[in-house]
Order: C-alpha cells, then structure tokens, then sequence
C-alpha cells in the first residue's frame, strides 16, 4: 500500500479520485491509472505490508483496487492540513520527505502490531508466494478461517491475494536478474506460460515482454519513497 502526500498541483487516481492533499491507495491485482496535472508533486510513502492498518487504526481491505482522501480516514485532518502547508513550504526534497516521516511516526504513536498476521506476511515473502493458506495457519497458530479474516484486515487482501502479488513481485525479480519467462514461470509456481501471463497482464495491464521493455526505458526516471 501507498499513501501520496501532495505539495503542489494535484492528482487524480483511476480517474476518479482528485488528490491535492493526501491519499491512501489500497493493495490492487490491477493496473491503475495516474494522471497529473501540469507542475504537480507529490511524496510517496510506501508501506509494508502489515504497517498501513497499523498506522490508520482502520481496516484497509475496505481500500482492495481502491484509493481515498487520507483525511477521510483520520480521525482529525488538523494535523494532515499542517503537513501539506509545511510541504508546500519545504525548500527541498530532503525537507519534504522528513515532514512526512514526522507526520507518519506522529500516526504510529502506540501502533499495535497483529503478531500472527505478521508471521504469516514473512512466511508467504519466504517462499515467494507459493503457499497453501491452510497449511500457513497451522503454522502461525490459526484457524484458515480466522486467518483469514484477520489478514485481511490487516494487509488489505487475502492470503491467497497477497501471495499472488508476492509472487509477481518475485517475477520481477527473476526477470532483473536474467532469465527468461519460460524460467520465470516455472520458478514462480506458475503450471503454465498462460497462467503466468494472464496473471501479469491483469496486475500491470501488459504483457511480460511489453511490461520489462517499458521498465528498462524508465529507470532513468526519478521519484520519492519514503517508508
């Protein structure tokens, strides 16, 4: 999961959410859509996968293929409207990512953890997502049912979704460091080709081939992550 957090012009997510404060975008097993207007900026605080619902004291499966107005889940915007002015203000990068980080770590304060879904998230980025979910929750303690439940909550999709996403990031992986798709398929679990380009092409919206040619034309590109 991502939260955006704007210091000028604005953005507009799936063409349907205009963000020129902060937003939250959900885990999604589809591609999305960004458009900014002209002169726009914007920091990027990514997640992990367990830190989100911790941070916004709120079930973050309601956000699955989805994003929102950050100040629509916080009990108070006070603080979030202080964090754009002094964004705006900021002189630099350097002093926009730290305005951020406070006002995250402000969030964090008496943040509690779900221990049990933490190790299930360890556990499927162990085995890059080739797990089966009744087996994990003999594992970490848990009922299926109750794991996933609580997993959803917490991380914003199932176990089975999540591992899906895990697997197509290690995909991304393989693929950096050199082998071919046929390779990358059979490393990633995948039963065959198709299945793995289907489920590709669903996520980032293009084909293996496609997707990589277009990465490796945008590494030179520059942007900010804080988390």
């Amino acid at each position: 999961m991502l939260a955006g957090f704007c210091f000028k012009g604005h953005c507009i997510l799936d063409r349907k959410t205009k963000v020129s404060v902060a937003a939250v975008t959900g885990l999604s097993d589809r591609a999305r859509h960004y458009e900014h207007c002209g002169n726009s900026g914007v920091v990027l605080a990514a997640f992990t996968a367990t830190g989100a619902a911790a941070l916004l004291r709120h079930p973050v499966d309601e956000f699955f293929n989805d994003a929102v107005a950050l100040d629509d889940i916080l009990r108070s915007s006070t603080e979030l409207n202080r964090t754009h002015q002094r964004l705006a203000e900021a002189p630099n990068h350097t002093r926009r990512i730290q305005v951020v980080e406070d006002f995250l770590v402000a969030c964090a304060a008496d943040a509690q953890l779900d221990t049990f879904v933490s190790a299930a998230v360890s556990k499927i980025v162990e085995v890059h997502g080739i797990v089966c979910v009744k087996e994990l929750g003999r594992r970490v303690g848990l009922s299926q049912s109750a794991l996933e439940r609580r997993f959803r909550k917490v991380t914003g999709a199932s176990p089975k979704k999540f591992a899906s996403i895990v697997r197509l990031r290690h995909v991304v992986h393989l693929q950096a460091r050199g082998a071919d798709f046929t390779s990358i398929a059979f490393a990633a679990g995948y039963c065959d080709q198709s299945h793995f380009i289907n489920d590709f092409k669903q996520i980032t919206g293009l084909a293996p081939k496609s997707f990589f040619q277009r990465r490796t034309v945008g590494k030179n590109a520059e942007f900010l992550q804080v988390g």
